[in-house]
């Protein structure tokens, strides 16, 4: 147990209920108490919806309240343990879970806010690792887990991050693949390859988020969580991984980050962020990662796969859109 630490843990739903229930019951079954447990709802269909609505039988009188927005969320009297706010539209990854910041920042005790993937299950000793080693000097701004395969435990996902190519605008899951008996115990070296950390689980300070804002909403899908942790690196923040904070992760490898897979939606955000975030942060790059991008795209369509390809270009042309960044 942490003493002064307030934890309120942020997780957003979107059509996915049932993993989102059994996010919420690992998180209550956490070692560290959370102050709050907060599940944003991206205008998913109403079955799901209601699916949520569930949570009040389940927790009981007085331990759950919905609100139809943010703002009627803010203006309660009272904060039970779970809460659940409909953002009222799909906002995205990086808007439907800035909605729950707002919100957990309005509270005045609030110390950290752990982001967490809907369809992440928390060891219940995870996130007292997790402020542990947040608790440690320099103390960092954000505090990635050990992300494990969820249908495979004893596989590991990624250690805390991944680390990043700039020269051609690539990410790659730290770790992905070892055995959890590979796990290094001392985090450094991870650390120092770590560029940002993985959105599926990432502890973060107050103060970072005072400081450095909220995560970029334009970004919609992909490439939040990395331009975040960039921003929070500028402002003198540093990362940091807890080796022993286990979160169980259902999906593995998110869906569309490798430049072999992924639905055409998902590669037309993946190809239109990666060129968005070289252009934002390193600009000087982009004689490299142009032709870079271009070839990935390009490779789709010779291995076949014509609607990929058309998908990474229309993403790699609307970038132009999202050019009023500044830094």
């Amino acid at each position: 147990m942490h003493q002064g630490s307030s934890i309120i843990a942020v997780t957003l739903n979107w059509n996915g209920a049932a993993d989102t229930v059994a996010c919420v019951q690992a998180l209550l079954r956490s070692a560290q108490p959370l102050r709050q447990i907060v599940v944003c709802d991206n205008a998913s269909r109403p079955e799901s919806w209601q699916e949520l609505l569930g949570l009040a039988t389940m927790l009981g009188e007085g331990r759950f309240a919905s609100y139809a927005n943010l703002a009627q969320a803010l203006a309660a009297s009272v904060r039970p343990p779970v809460v659940l706010i409909q953002t009222g539209a799909n906002l995205g990854y990086a808007g439907g879970m800035n909605v729950g910041m707002r919100y957990a920042m309005a509270d005045a005790g609030m110390s950290h806010c752990w982001v967490l993937n809907n369809d992440t299950e928390v060891h219940p000793d995870a996130l007292g690792f997790l402020l542990a080693r947040s608790e440690t000097e320099p103390q960092p701004g954000i505090c990635g887990a050990t992300l494990l395969l969820h249908h495979a435990r004893d596989r590991v996902q990624a250690l805390g991050g991944a680390s990043y190519q700039p020269w051609r605008a690539r990410s790659a899951a730290l770790g992905m693949g070892l055995q959890a008996s590979q796990i290094p115990s001392d985090p450094s070296d991870v650390e120092a390859r770590m560029a940002y950390v993985n959105g599926a689980a990432m502890l973060v300070r107050r103060e970072f988020m005072e400081r450095v804002g909220l995560m970029d909403e334009r970004y919609f899908l992909y490439s939040e969580e990395h331009d975040w942790a960039y921003r929070g690196q500028r402002a003198g923040f540093a990362l940091a991984w807890a080796p022993r904070a286990w979160v169980f992760h259902k999906h593995g490898a998110t869906i569309g980050t490798a430049s072999s897979g992924g639905s055409p939606l998902s590669l037309f955000y993946l190809y239109r962020n990666k060129l968005a975030f070289a252009r934002r942060h390193h600009p000087w790059r982009l004689w490299t990662v142009l032709p870079m991008l271009a070839w990935e795209a390009c490779k789709f369509a010779l291995k076949g796969h014509s609607a990929k390809s058309k998908a990474a270009w229309r993403g790699l042309l609307a970038e132009r859109s999202m050019r009023s960044y500044t830094p």
